[in-house]
């Protein structure tokens, strides 16, 4: 039997799979394209495409970038998140400055990395001119318990006052957008934006990249 180039091509792939395993996760977002989440999108309330958080594929997705850093799902990710910035930057004047929902130090700490930075800068990768970057301009100064799995007026209680702004110059009088991987409740979005208004931004825009 004679094997086509693809199929050549694709044997030390295969051969990987059988010595390691890829995580169910990891498996289900091979399958995955721009066109695909593009496809899968729905409209959010600001009015940008956002993924649904209940599709299984984009839950994979969501875990694989948050948990494992995994490139490709990142790329993907990015992809997507940047085109839905420069929708929203088309009718802004000044140039939009990325701000990531920050992680309390001891959080980021034990998980060596904050995802939404690493969104941040898969969208810059992604398009590098559209926006300006900001990693820091925002701290999370409690160590709030976990969003998720509390009601939404225990969500809105717990993150309250919980974000300030760390670093004026970078969002004063600046049109920010900030950057999550998932919105629930909007609690997150809310203190976010507050505490950017709060330090001086001229408008802020909370843009996810799923929606549960």
């Amino acid at each position: 039997m004679k094997l086509t180039a693809a199929q050549i091509f694709s044997l030390p792939a295969f051969l990987l799979d059988i010595l390691l395993p890829p995580r169910k996760t990891e498996r289900a977002i091979r399958l995955l394209t721009i066109d695909t989440l593009q496809a899968s999108a729905v409209l959010s309330d600001s009015g940008t495409q956002v993924l649904p958080y209940h599709d299984a594929s984009v839950r994979a997705l969501v875990w694989e970038l948050k948990y494992r850093k995994n490139p490709h799902a990142l790329a993907l990710a990015g992809q997507f998140l940047s085109e839905q910035a420069l929708s929203l930057a088309e009718d802004m004047l000044d140039i939009p400055v990325l701000v990531p929902v920050p992680m309390h130090i001891s959080r980021r700490k034990d998980r060596g990395y904050n995802q939404c930075e690493l969104l941040c800068e898969a969208m810059l990768a992604s398009s590098p001119s559209s926006c300006m970057y900001a990693p820091h301009a925002l701290e999370r100064v409690r160590n709030t318990p976990q969003q998720q799995g509390l009601a939404k007026h225990r969500r809105v209680k717990n993150i309250q006052g919980a974000m300030q702004v760390k670093n004026p110059e970078a969002v004063q009088g600046k049109t920010c957008i900030v950057i999550d991987d998932v919105r629930t409740t909007g609690a997150t979005a809310d203190e976010t934006r507050r505490a950017l208004m709060a330090g001086g931004a001229r408008e802020a825009y909370i843009l996810t990249l799923a929606q549960s």
